[in-house]
């Protein structure tokens, strides 16, 4: 039996969290047969690909307005897509499944399903307006769409609440978890016999992800250093920009941060919050689908605490997270953590390790994964 040839889209050649989920992806079809290409822009994400013994094959980045789309995005987006597919019809041509990583490169796939017949996988990522929820809508209906994967139950819901449409076995849960750089951790308890001294926000820095609530909290809580261990690719460095010259002595920019458990531990982190808010362009709606870095964080044994919005929300009551409303209430947030008997600081931040180890496991993702690609290729589950 030949292996079944599968070509994974993905607008983005920077790592972000779509792109490792993409390279979580890659590493569950490698243990099945398939033959596997990416379509991806050049980046961080793609040199990682290329490491990993993966065809790459480099096309253009498809660059869109941020926030709500408008009709010239539209056009381009077609455009753009109308490029990709005769660029590299031959290779397209030749498959047996087409999994699109990245929205932007959903024209893509349909052109392939519509000329050369082929089967599609839509992956989501966001928690996507009326607009692509219609698109969707569409897409999951068509004959040759074989899944779209909800990376969360809160997206899940989402779509079946948008449209009847959904409620059909096509759309697939499939949760997302820790990837390789968290597997074998053992518990780090961070806060016996250890004052509370270092917060953090980690992930891309943008207005919609919340990092603008730090020079407040560093000048209310001068004795603590306050850490942004991220950078704004994908989004406005302007934001970035004004957020360091905003930003009093105690906090600390990291950057782009690869080894996330190794910086952790250098810096010696001990609360993360994720203050994410929905964007000006849609208020009441989070872009937040499946967030990865409270995941991470508990893994490494800190007090998670986030914003009571959307997919966080899920998150927090499932986990037991701290949780805030708006803005103002982040400081009492962070005063009853510090507050709080180290002692029981510690035995909650356990409890949420051993949670997450248990559900949301590298192991466990891989499986969910590897489950997941051989059914839409059609292919068993066995290492080759």
């Amino acid at each position: 039996m030949h292996n079944k040839k599968i070509i994974f889209l993905d607008q983005y050649g920077s790592l972000g969290g779509g792109q490792q989920v993409l390279l979580e992806l890659v590493l569950a079809a490698q243990s099945l047969p398939c033959d596997i290409t990416v379509l991806i822009p050049r980046g961080s994400c793609a040199d990682r690909l290329a490491s990993m013994g993966v065809q790459v094959e480099h096309i253009h980045e498809c660059q869109l307005t941020s926030g709500e789309k408008t009709f010239s995005d539209i056009l381009q987006l077609i455009g753009s897509g109308l490029r990709v597919f005769f660029q590299k019809r031959k290779l397209l041509r030749n498959a047996d499944v087409i999994y699109v990583n990245g929205n932007r490169l959903m024209p893509v796939a349909l052109f392939c399903m519509f000329f050369f017949a082929k089967r599609a996988v839509f992956h989501i990522h966001l928690n996507h307006g009326n607009l692509e929820k219609s698109v969707f809508s569409y897409i999951i209906k068509l004959r040759n769409t074989v899944a779209i994967i909800a990376p969360s139950a809160f997206i899940r819901t989402q779509l079946c609440q948008f449209s009847s449409k959904f409620n059909t076995p096509k759309l697939r849960l499939v949760e997302n978890g820790l990837d390789s750089r968290f597997s074998q951790i053992p518990f780090c308890d961070r806060f016996l016999e250890k004052p509370i001294r270092h917060i953090g926000i980690v992930g891309r820095i943008s207005p919609e992800k919340g990092q603008d609530v730090l020079p407040h909290l560093a000048l209310q809580f001068p004795e603590l250093t306050f850490h942004v261990l991220g950078d704004s690719a994908f989004s406005d460095r302007q934001y970035e920009e004004r957020l360091k010259a905003a930003a009093p002595d105690n906090i600390v920019f990291h950057g782009w941060v690869e080894n996330l458990p190794a910086k952790v531990d250098e810096i010696g982190l001990q609360i993360c919050l994720a203050p994410s808010r929905c964007p000006e362009s849609s208020p009441g709606r989070s872009f937040e689908a499946a967030p990865l870095v409270p995941l991470q964080m508990l893994a490494l044994g800190c007090m998670v605490a986030v914003r009571s919005l959307g997919s966080l929300e899920y998150l927090a009551r499932e986990l037991s997270l701290p949780t805030f409303e708006e803005d103002q209430d982040i400081p009492a947030c962070l005063q009853t953590i510090l507050q709080m008997p180290a002692h029981q600081l510690s035995q909650k931040c356990q409890q949420g390790y051993t949670t997450v180890m248990a559900q949301y496991s590298h192991d466990a993702f891989q499986q969910r994964l590897r489950s997941l690609l051989a059914d839409v290729c059609g292919v068993q589950t066995t290492t080759r």
